[in-house]
């Protein structure tokens, strides 16, 4: 029920938003892509009237040059107002030819130009992705005008025609003048595939027919029929604008919208679970894998009190000072094992089981054991128990202890303020036992050079910091 609930305010919210008067730019928007462009084509253009280029009756009497591949140029200026729909005028010169069997040939050329609507076919379908488009289909239809010149010859090579100049029986025609051209309507459609070279460079290849309005254009004039050229080519676009921005026509807007909604629905769907059960949806959670029962805080990380870089639930020393430098376990790196961590070392080189103070420089033998600094054991709330971190603090210990056979340690636990009195008092007395034991049996230092003492709660070492008031010092006598 709260899911749905949850889902009706941020509709709500959404009609909200487009009920204002302020008119909000998507990422769809034409201003974010390049809309327009110009480039230019060159390839063959084929004749696909009476007489057509590769006619499969060409007769030997047709000149060798006459029908095939013929010289196609064109060039464009195009704006799209979306990525769907743009609208594009044309210009070019085309070279023509063909052949009709037994009656005979043509020759001529063509000029042309013409403005269309252009339809962008891949935003027509939905692909169900979004990624980094580089290649469009695109189709065109229009209307336009072209300039014609024509001449049509017998099989002996006589001229029969000339397009502006006579009718198609030979004789001269009253209307023509001494251009020996005709005006023609167009209408021309085209399919051509865009290849995204970089941001501001296209490839073309692209198939246009232009179909004639009248039957004269390759001279021929045969029943009711209209004379049609193709053209197929290639050639180059360049797409003005910003060069950090593409051409619209590689992006689909319901791709995107549809990519949005699934946002929108993954981050829903992650403000109402919770993976890892630390107690912070998915949504804000930015460690997403924490193991249960590990404390994190509002973001969903875990722990670092002493801000090593180790979680707590990891950290076999959490109590290491800020910035000091730490291993894998998050223990304080001691490069001498002197006791005294390197952050606070003024000698880090000093001999192994030599007596330093608690700036880890050496104690010179013989010159008074009084001011020697042994590394304090710290422990866990509540708890007498001595950890594995605490080990490296009593081997430190231990090898100071055989290297110097005379010297004695008075072993002082602690507790922090929470508790009864009496009840810290035999905390810290436990500790302060726990601690020799583990001198004593692991690392075999005889009982009788250590004495316990029980502090309590009555000598804290910090007042905010429960934590190392929770600790056994060693006084060495």
């Amino acid at each position: 029920m709260k899911k749905y609930s949850l889902l009706l305010l941020m509709a709500i919210g959404v009609i909200g938003a487009n009920a204002q008067d302020t008119e909000v730019r998507t990422k769809a928007h034409v201003e974010n892509y390049r809309s327009w462009s110009i480039g230019a084509q060159v390839g063959t253009t084929l004749s696909l009237g009476d007489a057509i280029s590769f006619s499969p009756d060409k007769e030997d009497f047709v000149p060798s040059g006459v029908g095939g591949f013929e010289l196609g140029v064109r060039g464009h200026l195009t704006k799209f107002f979306n990525p769907t729909i743009g609208v594009s005028g044309s210009a070019g010169y085309h070279s023509t030819s063909g052949s009709r069997g037994n009656d005979g040939y043509f020759e001529g050329n063509y000029f042309d130009g013409d403005l269309s609507i252009v339809f962008n076919l891949s935003n027509w379908v939905l692909q169900g992705k979004v990624h980094d488009r580089r290649s469009a289909l695109l189709f065109s239809v229009g209307a336009g005008i072209a300039s014609i010149a024509s001449t049509g010859f017998n099989p002996n090579g006589d001229t029969i025609a000339i397009v502006g100049r006579t009718d198609f029986a030979g004789r001269a025609d009253e209307d023509a003048n001494d251009n020996p051209r005709a005006l023609q309507a167009t209408i021309p459609i085209q399919l051509n595939y865009k290849y995204r070279l970089t941001n501001g460079l296209d490839l073309d290849v692209l198939y246009k027919q232009t179909f004639m309005t009248e039957d004269f254009p390759d001279a021929f004039q045969v029943g009711n029929t209209t004379d049609a050229f193709g053209f197929v080519g290639v050639g180059l676009t360049y797409n003005f604008g910003d060069k950090d921005k593409k051409s619209v026509v590689y992006s689909n807007p319901l791709d995107n919208m549809f990519a949005e909604i699934e946002e929108v629905k993954n981050n829903f769907d992650q403000l109402t679970t919770d993976d890892d059960k630390d107690g912070v949806n998915n949504f804000f959670d930015k460690e997403n894998n924490t193991p249960e029962g590990v404390t994190v805080d509002g973001s969903g990380k875990a722990t670092d009190v002493d801000q090593d870089g180790i979680p707590d639930y990891m950290d076999e020393d959490p109590f290491t000072a800020k910035g000091a430098k730490v291993d894998a376990n998050g223990r304080a790196v001691d490069s001498d094992g002197d006791g005294v961590a390197d952050y606070m070392d003024k000698e880090p080189n000093t001999a192994k089981g030599a007596l330093v103070n608690f700036q880890g420089k050496t104690i010179p033998s013989g010159g008074g054991v009084g001011g020697a600094f042994l590394p304090p054991v710290y422990f866990a709330f509540n708890s007498a128990t001595v950890t594995a971190a605490n080990h490296d603090r009593l081997a430190t210990t231990a090898i100071a202890m055989k290297n110097n056979p005379n010297v004695k340690v008075r072993v002082v636990g602690h507790a922090d303020s929470r508790g009864s009195e009496e009840y810290n008092k035999n905390l810290s007395k436990r500790r302060a036992e726990a601690v020799v034991k583990q001198l004593v049996q692991v690392y075999g230092i005889d009982e009788g050079r250590f004495t316990t003492e029980s502090a309590g709660e009555g000598d804290p070492l910090a007042n905010s910091r429960y934590d190392v008031n929770r600790r056994v010092d060693f006084v060495v006598q």
